[in-house]
């Protein structure tokens, strides 16, 4: 198999090839780049045109949707660190809507985050999906606050920590944002409770490096569920449902180092441009 840049991360859980064979990563690709839309102008493209998702981002979304032999989602919960500027709330986006025009009949999809503003980012770059292209705008109904598909029922909201107490939820895709600002487990416990009536609910988490200890003392949820998918990485824990990719650099590693830069971000030299590294080198 040809090098793909960017990949893999340093630590991670690659799919059984079998269960690779049958992944729906590849018909999430194909929406990606049929109707999904670039929402800014930035080194990307220029709004509006489609997405043309890296071999990288093909790669990791194969994995994550990876079907075991009885045709069902290998994983339910994933956890992906990547560092700011890689793409992280498009491509998150995108595993969104998919799941809300390919999704189970009645499908709910949840953005949740520490703060509503947070929250709403990668539901916002839906919304924006869904506004600028003629086919996605047809087929859904956009609220200020939900994007639904008359179609198959399929409901998109957005919460925040605030908000975790609220009842009645089903969620069949819970987009979680910046795991490591939450103050604690709460509204992920909650999400991942709420998702049990499910047939193959999936919970992923995508954040960025934060703090090792929460709001109480504690472990916090991200540097917890870091340090377990390294030992599911490292096959000390054997766990076929949790899915973990992570990006960064060695331990030791020279942060003036170009190769360091590069190791950490999947998308450097493309979407997150060089210069940004060599000025801030520069500016220590």
């Amino acid at each position: 198999m040809p090098k793909v840049a960017g990949w893999p991360p340093r630590w991670f859980t690659p799919a059984q090839q079998y269960d690779l064979e049958r992944s729906r990563g590849g018909d999430v690709v194909a929406t990606a780049q049929s109707v999904c839309r670039i929402t800014k102008d930035s080194v990307a493209g220029n709004s509006g045109e489609l997405m043309q998702m890296r071999g990288w981002q093909q790669l990791l979304t194969r994995h994550l949707l990876a079907v075991r032999g009885d045709g069902r989602l290998r994983h339910r919960t994933a956890l992906i660190g990547l560092p700011r500027k890689n793409g992280k709330s498009s491509w998150l986006a995108v595993i969104a809507l998919d799941h809300m025009l390919f999704g189970p009949g009645g499908a709910e999809v949840y953005s949740c985050a520490a703060d509503r503003d947070q929250a709403r980012l990668v539901f916002g770059t839906v919304r924006r999906m869904v506004e600028l292209d003629p086919e996605l705008s047809q087929r859904f109904t956009l609220h200020r606050d939900a994007i639904y598909n008359p179609a198959n029922g399929a409901v998109y909201r957005c919460l925040s920590a605030e908000a975790y107490t609220k009842e009645g939820l089903s969620p069949t895709l819970v987009c979680f944002d910046e795991v490591h600002a939450q103050p604690n487990r709460d509204l992920w416990d909650v999400m991942a409770l709420a998702m049990g009536a499910r047939t193959e609910p999936l919970l992923v988490g995508i954040t960025t490096a934060g703090v090792r200890t929460d709001a109480n003392g504690r472990d916090s949820l991200c540097f917890g569920m870091y340090e377990y998918g390294k030992k599911v990485a490292s096959g000390e824990i054997i766990d076929p449902t949790f899915f973990f990719a992570w990006w960064e650099a060695r331990e030791g590693a020279d942060h003036r180092n170009p190769k360091t830069w590069k190791d950490a971000n999947p998308a450097f030299g493309d979407l997150v441009a060089v210069e940004d590294f060599e000025g801030a080198v520069l500016r220590t």
